[in-house]
């Protein structure tokens, strides 16, 4: 194994402009390097020294090994476009890179040296002056002397980069060959791009810019200048909610974590419009709120900045989301654009492109980021259908599930089923739209052991008005009309438990396994053989929301936050934990395995958004191929997949 670190300076700005336009800069060079081989001695090569790059370095990558780096694409980049042309050499192949980033997510901690030294307890630290180094070495406009004894401190920060990385992954499992084979089609396809209508992305961002600043004026003018811009929260609520009804600010609590809290998101604010009663004014300031609002300029910005040659590269985070090793996606965001698009957003394209008005702008260009995405040779897109409603009964590996997994494999819709078991009816033909609704509710919201207060939020969404009587109700009905359910939840968190009690002992529920090692880690063992991992499991006492003191298992809350001066957080094991964890664990699954043979069939796969895939080219029948074939382990999990065709990506 080499281990290496690589510091770089250039006058492009890396985080405004993103990994592609730094790497190919011309102003982009090589500070120095550090690296080691296995356990040796790190060494540091500055470039600066006009010494030959390292020859045991070019030697070992030219026979094929394996490199670490971390965050190993920025690495990657820098060999292919920089390190390799300056100094005469092949670059590494990308099945050479491993990334120990990408292998510290795998086990549900931190992705950052620093956060990542924090929640392990590991003494390695990063070096304090590091952001000073990078400010003045590093960033636009560094200096080109080296000042007092910043060349050793420089060293130091390379070399204390590579130990790091080297001491928490003596920590880890090493990822399985699956599993970086998985990493590498995600690479690749960060390295393909995602094509965008860039002409029409700049006439967007100009745009939102535009109603911002106006929507701004006119609160202003609206609260007699108490409220100064839309993005003002504080002073929004403190003149808004007077003006509400006892009612209304009801519809605004939610429960977080046992907490009520109120909220004024946009989901919250659309429960306030629809109000018949609602005071003028408070109407009039959350219609300017919704002009002004949504995420989508923030999304042409990021197209705009990190874009080269009319593609944003380097947006898919492999196993960025949390302990399930799900995608996430970094600057534009892909997983979280609008799904509303417009069935025929041209004419609207056309009037941004030439700056005419167009009707509730925030929320158009919200449905517009999508049709942003768009390609010469098309798109085909695809996403499986109610996956995690699948895949959930699956784990249960019990009767009771097979008939709801008997549901989706004769074609019959599963809201309605769940209404005639849930209400007591004869069959199917007495199930009316509000018995559907309210069964679709309900099922969206008690897969994951979700109480009333969490069918109470759902059902805010979907606009139903529901007493907690009603809601209790509701969530009753449901489980008995799923008895499947419960005893996964419940089974599950034993399992676990069971497991941390009796160390090197495999424990198991359904079609999922666990096994804790005795000292650092939990392993949850997918039916695809991928593990995820719990850091430091322990049994302690707890405060439960409703105020009550028990001993709950706990983990290392990988995507927590400490507060200042405290321990990494801990997480507590529900009966919602384990199943939700293992239910979007092994859909992600699903989703890796197609990008892999995707990827081998040449397709020109762009990125996935959840249980979607998206491929530049015309090839309808083979991504729906792809998309509905069940990977070995998944015997019995009903599959199915709806695919599409169009110049721009829509939904």
């Amino acid at each position: 194994m080499l281990w290496l670190d690589l510091e770089t300076r250039s006058q492009c700005n890396l985080i405004t402009s993103g990994l592609m336009a730094y790497a190919i800069d011309p102003s982009t060079e090589i500070i120095c390097m550090s690296y080691a081989f296995n356990d040796d001695d790190i060494k540091t090569w500055f470039a600066e020294d006009e010494k030959p790059f390292p020859a045991d370095v070019i030697s070992y990558i030219e026979n094929g090994g394996i490199i670490t780096a971390h965050n190993a694409q920025f690495e990657r980049y820098l060999f292919d476009y920089v390190v390799a042309n300056d100094y005469g050499f092949k670059p590494p192949q990308l099945t050479q890179w491993h990334c120990s980033s990408a292998r510290a997510m795998a086990h549900g901690i931190p992705a950052s040296l620093g956060d990542i030294c924090k929640a392990m307890q590991i003494p390695l630290q990063k070096q304090t002056e590091g952001k000073r180094l990078i400010r003045d070495y590093c960033a636009p406009a560094f200096k080109t002397e080296w000042c007092d004894d910043d060349r050793n401190l420089m060293q130091e920060y390379c070399e204390m980069d590579v130990a790091t990385m080297r001491q928490f992954c003596s920590c880890l499992r090493e990822l399985t060959p699956s599993e970086w084979e998985q990493y590498h089609a995600t690479e690749r396809m960060n390295s393909r791009g995602v094509p965008i209508d860039l002409p029409f992305v700049k006439a967007a961002l100009n745009y939102s810019v535009e109603v911002k600043a106006d929507v701004d004026g006119k609160i202003i003018k609206l609260t007699d200048g108490d409220v100064r811009n839309a993005r003002a929260r504080k002073a929004r609520d403190a003149w808004l909610m007077p003006l509400l009804t006892e009612k209304q600010r009801k519809l605004l609590i939610v429960n977080k974590n046992g907490v009520e809290k109120t909220s004024l998101d946009k989901e919250h604010q659309n429960y306030l419009l629809a109000c018949d009663d609602l005071h003028p004014k408070a109407e009039k300031l959350l219609m300017l709120l919704a002009d002004a609002g949504g995420s989508a300029s923030s999304k042409f910005k990021a197209m705009s900045n990190k874009q080269v040659d009319s593609r944003v590269y380097n947006s898919m985070v492999f196993s960025g989301a949390g302990a399930t090793g799900r995608f996430s996606s970094r600057d534009t965001q892909f997983q979280n654009m609008v799904r509303n698009v417009f069935k025929d957003p041209e004419p609207l394209i056309n009037d941004v492109l030439n700056n005419r008005p167009i009707d509730n702008p925030a929320d158009s260009l919200g449905r517009l980021t999508r049709s942003a995405i768009t390609s010469s040779e098309g798109l085909t897109y695809s996403d499986y259908s109610q996956i995690e409603a699948r895949v959930l009964p699956w784990l249960a590996n019990s009767s009771e599930a097979e008939k709801t997994l008997d549901i989706f494999r004769d074609g019959r819709d599963l809201y309605s089923e769940n209404a005639v078991g849930m209400f007591g009816l004869r069959d199917i033909s007495e199930v009316t739209k509000d018995l559907r609704q309210s069964a679709k509710t309900a099922t969206l919201a008690c897969g994951f052991a979700g109480g009333f207060r969490a069918l109470l939020s759902m059902a805010k969404i979907y606009g139903l008005t529901m007493s907690e009587e009603d809601a209790r109700d509701n969530v009753a009905k449901w489980r008995a009309a799923n008895s499947w359910a419960e005893p996964l939840w419940y089974g599950l968190k034993d399992a676990g438990h069971d497991a941390v009690k009796y160390p090197k002992q495999v424990m198991t529920h359904g079609r999922i396994s666990f096994l804790y090692d005795g000292a650092d880690w939990l392993w949850l063992m997918l039916p695809s053989g991928r593990c995820l991992s719990y850091f430091k499991p322990k049994f302690e006492l707890v405060t439960y929301p409703w105020g009550d003191e028990g001993y709950e298992l706990t983990f290392l809350w990988g995507s927590g936050r400490p507060k200042a001066g405290e321990k990494w957080p801990r997480q507590t094991v529900s009966p919602i934990t384990f199943v939700q964890h293992a239910t979007q664990a092994a859909a992600a699954d699903i989703m890796r395995e197609t990008i892999v043979r995707a990827d081998k069939a040449c397709l020109k796969t762009l990125f996935s958004v959840h249980d979607e895939l998206i491929v530049e080219g015309s090839c309808f029948d083979a991504l729906h191929n792809i998309m509905e074939i069940t990977p070995e382990w998944a015997k019995g999990l009903p599959i199915d997949a709806e695919t599409q065709e169009a110049t721009r990506y829509g939904k």
